[in-house]
């Protein structure tokens, strides 16, 4: 009944946030209660406790695109997580939810305020991410030069982000930063699409999107929640029906033994 109720937990949450941008369903796996099972014993004469919990992780896979035009609004097809700053602590965090927009400073941030990072422009011209994290900046957009304020940005699909001042010429002003996990299913989840670097989510890269292993950058798109309503229903009425069954022989069991004792 209690890995059941956890299931049961687990598909409600995931329900509840199938409309949420970046966000990534959980997978729960369960273990059976073996009774020192021998390897002599005969397998039908093996009888089992029951079962447990044995992990519950998130679903890498990826959600589809939902079209929004705004021009700050990135969606990731791929590999890859957007990296994050709190500017409070200057702790990182990673997403896949691209709902971005910019501050009256011009820096690029996310919808819970937290700098976006990436490698700024040098003399007017792209470089080569760093793979250090430490060396990544927040993304901060001109929005005035030589007075002229800014007419258009340009996010391309490799990550190079630009502005035009009027004219047809495009300004280079940073390369966004993607991080890539050999093992993203044991990154830490902390709410809102965002998570953390754990023991478990093994070796970090950073690089930029098209990248040999990284995403493609779609700009004017976010990306869906990865959850199939339809799987998540069959789930829970699986979970409801084993919890069901387990509360019938937990009474029926009651009953016996209150007869045998009468």
């Amino acid at each position: 009944m209690s890995s059941a109720m956890h299931e049961l937990s687990v598909v409600s949450n995931n329900i509840s946030n199938a409309n949420s941008i970046g966000f990534k369903k959980s997978l729960v796996s369960f273990s059976n209660l073996g009774d020192d099972f021998t390897t002599e014993a005969v397998s039908r004469t093996q009888v089992g406790q029951g079962a447990i919990i044995n992990s519950t992780r998130h679903s890498d896979a990826q959600g589809s695109i939902l079209n929004t035009q705004s021009k700050t609004d990135l969606a990731l097809i791929g590999n890859g997580y957007f990296t994050l700053k709190n500017p409070k602590d200057d702790s990182v965090s990673f997403t896949r939810n691209g709902s971005f927009d910019l501050d009256e400073e011009g820096f690029l941030r996310s919808s819970e305020n937290y700098f976006i990072l990436g490698a700024p422009a040098v003399d007017g011209e792209y470089v080569n991410l760093d793979t250090e994290l430490d060396n990544l900046s927040p993304i901060q957009i001109p929005l005035l030069q030589d007075g002229v304020s800014m007419t258009d940005l340009k996010i391309f699909g490799d990550g190079k982000i630009g502005v035009e001042f009027g004219t047809a010429d495009i300004f280079p002003v940073a390369t966004l930063a993607l991080g890539v996990f050999s093992n993203p299913v044991g990154l830490t989840g902390k709410g809102n699409g965002r998570f953390v670097q754990s023991d478990k989510s093994g070796i970090l890269n950073i690089g930029a999107p098209t990248d040999r292993g990284f995403a493609t950058l779609q700009a004017g798109g976010l990306e869906r929640s990865n959850v199939d309503i339809t799987d998540e229903l069959t789930n829970m009425i699986k979970a409801q029906q084993q919890f069901n069954g387990s509360a019938r022989l937990m009474q029926t069991n009651s009953e016996m033994v209150e007869r045998l004792t009468r």
